[in-house]
């Protein structure tokens, strides 16, 4: 048996851009990472749940900025949630989303919505299924991505990154999983329970090199892209810098899915700030 089915919890950074990109990147099915996604499905809301999700932070962020007394200016607008069941179980859309509209129900009576915050509250719920291949050692199982608005009547809900939302969100998955589908966390067994921790650890090195090799070569491209940028511009080839600026701008859209160690996101974010910098378009590269 297991504890529990999985869920991870992480804040969509970088405002509205970072919604746009969670966006872009759930629905990208060439994606890298996308690599075993076998089916990608939209369960609740699409791209205008998002664009609401960035404009009513950005509303509030402009209040802020108004009666700040000081503190840093809001940049996450939403939080995002990955409910994932492991290999070999593939529930029906409409069974996830039941299993989805339990757990959004039970969000909201953690953070006790008002009658009249309900709607609002829906309104800002985007939810897109993964349909992962079911055979072989890489990638995880069916998984649903979640992403629920942070800011709220004028306030910022501070319990969904909180340590009791996603221990809520994990009793209620496991209890809704049971009633969709029948699939007891409980009586599961993995596969792989007595072949022991090394096989594991080998998945895990297998995956993180990839991903490295991955972002490596991503970072080969942009900075390939980026020095035809700044030749073009030298010769005031107008055509090929438009061409340019806008690979660059998918190449670091890509990377900002990616974890980069230090001395790699240094350089990429000096390369952005120089091209910002030099171009006369209102580039959004964050």
């Amino acid at each position: 048996m297991i504890k529990n089915w999985t869920i991870t919890t992480e804040a969509v950074k970088n405002g509205t851009d970072g919604v746009m990109a969670r966006e872009r990147y759930l629905l990208a099915k060439e994606h890298p990472n996308h690599r075993t996604t076998e089916a990608i499905i939209s369960l609740i809301g699409n791209a205008k749940t998002s664009q609401r999700i960035a404009l009513i932070g950005e509303q509030f962020r402009v209040k802020q900025h108004l009666n700040r007394k000081g503190g840093r200016p809001l940049s996450s607008y939403a939080m995002e949630y990955c409910l994932t069941l492991p290999k070999g179980h593939r529930p029906t859309p409409e069974q996830w989303r039941s299993i989805i509209a339990d757990c959004c129900l039970a969000v909201s009576k953690l953070i006790e919505l008002k009658p009249d915050e309900v709607k609002q509250f829906k309104s800002q719920i985007r939810a897109v299924l993964h349909q992962q291949q079911q055979s072989g050692v890489r990638g995880t199982g069916d998984h649903i991505h979640l992403i629920i608005g942070k800011i709220l009547s004028g306030r910022v809900l501070k319990v969904l990154q909180q340590k009791k939302c996603t221990a809520l969100l994990k009793q209620t998955f496991n209890a809704a999983v049971l009633k969709y589908t029948g699939l007891d966390h409980k009586q599961y067994k993995p596969h792989e329970i007595n072949r022991g921790k090394r096989l594991e650890t080998w998945k895990y090195r297998e995956q993180k090199a990839a991903n490295a090799e991955n972002t490596q070569h991503l970072i080969a491209k942009l900075q390939k892209q980026a020095d035809k940028w700044f030749k073009a511009k030298e010769e005031n080839d107008y055509c090929q810098q438009n061409r340019q600026i806008n690979r660059l701008i998918k190449t670091f859209e890509e990377l900002s899915n990616a974890e980069l160690p230090c001395h790699q996101r240094e350089q990429v974010t000096k390369l952005r700030s120089e091209l910002k910098t030099q171009s006369k378009r209102k580039l959004s590269l964050e």
